[in-house]
């Protein structure tokens, strides 16, 4: 199977491949048989050999097709000791695939692991419908490693390195990697595969609609356990899942030079919404990210995601104030804070 084969307005065959002459593609779980694992694992292998010719694939360390998806995540060699265990994406998101960062002899590379069951339609080519899905799947991939390769090239030594004094500064660094990376590949990857608009569109509407309660119900329950960490995390990430999804969003709109005005369910959606304004701040930030892609000399443009992230839970009822060089959490109470 080619790339062009199965999505016509795509040619990348005048273009050299960018991944490493070898990179290994281990299959492993429970597959039908060792040779539909075999397969399965060449095609995938052979695909993403292709997709180099579209991004750069450089620091990509190897591939893992896993229908066992959780276990292989969590047993990924991922060359530094870490306290988190890699875990599917649950929720809104379905977990299909992941590509960490890896480092290997103190360089930095990309390990991306597939669920097997996503990509199973790639072994028959006889349906170029069936197989949109998955080639969008591993394309959104190849992007990740083509995006972290650009971070890490114009500022080395932060990806997996960074060392935080306390649970702000990990969290601003969360969202604006969640944020940024995912605006980045979605507009890298528009257009190849499968189309996500709608499915992106779903999952932000929903979200716009319950992330507030969800932030509530967390201070709610602080009032009651008091553990000024936890409820920090929790509101924290509330918020900057809502800006995730966002990025993904505004993301493949520009990979696909489509404008909100043709989007009238979610324009109408947004408008008079609290979150307008913070998606409109984000758009703007991640296109002046974008405008600099490769070039950046510090982290000020990156900072702005996590400026609106704070902003965003300040105004849902977690004020951090830093004085004398020590950070203090206000929780006002409010009736909708209440339990």
């Amino acid at each position: 199977m080619t790339v062009e084969s199965a999505n016509d307005d795509v040619d990348f065959s005048s273009v050299s491949t960018t991944a490493p002459a070898q990179f290994s593609v281990t299959a492993r779980g429970a597959f039908p048989s060792e040779e539909d694992a075999h397969r399965l694992a060449t095609v995938v292998g052979e695909l993403v050999r292709v997709l180099s010719r579209k991004f750069d694939l450089s620091r990509l360390d190897g591939v893992t097709v896993a229908e066992d998806y959780a276990q292989a995540l969590a047993e990924l060699d991922r060359g530094y000791e870490s306290s988190h265990t890699l875990t599917p994406s649950e929720g809104a998101v379905v977990g299909v695939a992941m590509t960490p960062s890896v480092l290997r002899d103190d360089v930095l590379k990309c390990h991306i692991v597939f669920n097997a069951r996503y990509l199973w339609p790639l072994k028959d080519t006889s349906d170029p419908t069936a197989l949109q899905l998955p080639l969008h799947i591993v394309a959104h991939e190849c992007a990740h490693v083509e995006v972290t390769g650009k971070f890490e090239a114009a500022i080395p030594g932060l990806l997996l390195r960074s060392r935080f004094t306390n649970l702000w500064e990990r969290a601003r660094s969360d969202v604006i990697f969640a944020c940024w990376d995912e605006y980045a590949v979605t507009l890298l990857c528009a257009g190849i595969g499968a189309d996500p608009t709608e499915s992106y569109e779903e999952t932000l509407i929903t979200n716009m609609g319950i992330v507030r309660q969800e932030a509530n119900e967390a201070i709610k329950a602080y009032r009651l356990h008091s553990d000024l960490d936890q409820v920090y995390r929790e509101v924290y990430r509330t918020y900057a899942n809502l800006l995730k999804y966002a990025s993904y969003y505004l993301g493949n709109l520009a990979g696909r030079d489509t404008e909100l005005s043709v989007r009238p369910n979610f324009e109408a959606t947004l408008a008079g919404h609290w979150f307008e304004e913070y998606f409109h701040r984000l758009d703007n930030a991640c296109k002046a990210i974008m405008a600099q892609y490769g070039m950046w000399q510090d982290l000020s443009l990156f900072e702005v995601v996590a400026d609106i992230a704070d902003d965003m839970v300040a105004e849902g009822g977690i004020i951090m104030r830093r004085e004398g060089g020590q950070l203090y959490i206000d929780i006002p109470f409010t009736a909708e804070t209440m339990p």
